[in-house]
């Protein structure tokens, strides 16, 4: 079993050593098994297809490009959204300009295809969807439901499954589409793995310990996903472990 000491102040460069190698080793080891179980980029959801533009190269690296400016956006207005937590909500806090809504991912060497939400409702029909990770995921799933809405004519058929306002303090939120038999789920999870006490010989700095080599307790639950999206690496970074 591999442990993890977390600290609660000052990093230290071993530390911080032994942090950036793990993280480089996880992402070698995913990178790699990636590449072996899935040699061709296949479509996550099958049948799944997207049609490219004229100018769209069979290889691009979406995360090299840079953000530009279109007057298309906002996709959708958040105001209305009863699924954006007011926390998040920049126009519901007071924000005056709406410029800052207007701007999208451009890849260098190719389009991503305008977002068609009549499309994208059918091929997420009978699926479940599950966002894993901290309040930037949810913040992703907020958006993602908030989009596919836009679709929905009958927005009573959108809900919680619980009943549940949508709040960081609750650890699993679920939304379905009751029209298209799908949900999108969220489950928070910021390092991914399971937390446990320290170790009695730990020095008094210690708060707890992280075992990098076992997944969340509660990891069981998301397992049987058609679409699982995950998110955590803000919380590996010195400032995340050690000073927090």
């Amino acid at each position: 079993m591999t442990v993890f000491y977390y600290k609660s102040w000052g990093s230290q460069p071993l530390n911080v050593f032994i942090v950036m190698g793990s993280l480089l080793i996880c992402v070698l080891a995913i990178g790699f098994g990636y590449s072996y179980l899935f040699p061709g980029v296949q479509p996550i959801i099958e049948n799944f297809e997207i049609l490219p533009p004229d100018n769209l190269t069979t290889e691009c690296n979406y995360f090299e490009g840079k953000w530009v400016y279109d007057e298309n956006y906002p996709l959708y207005n958040a105001s209305e959204c009863p699924f954006v937590e007011r926390g998040f909500s920049c126009l519901a806090n007071g924000r005056k300009d709406k410029e800052y809504l207007k701007w999208r991912w451009k890849p260098n060497d190719c389009d991503i295809p305008n977002f068609n939400v009549s499309v994208v409702l059918e091929k997420l029909r009978g699926k479940r969807i599950v966002f894993v990770g901290d309040s930037l995921s949810r913040n992703q799933w907020e958006s993602m439901i908030c989009l596919l809405m836009t679709g929905v004519e009958d927005k009573s058929s959108v809900y919680e499954v619980n009943g549940h306002k949508i709040t960081r303090r609750i650890r699993y939120l679920s939304v379905r589409f009751k029209s298209f038999n799908f949900t999108i789920e969220f489950y928070r999870s910021v390092y991914l793995v399971q937390s446990g006490s320290k170790p009695k010989s730990a020095p008094k700095r210690v708060k707890f310990t992280l075992q990098l080599d076992k997944l969340d307790d509660i990891s069981t639950e998301w397992i049987n996903s058609d679409i699982l999206i995950f998110g955590t690496g803000h919380w590996w970074t010195p400032g995340k472990l050690f000073n927090s």
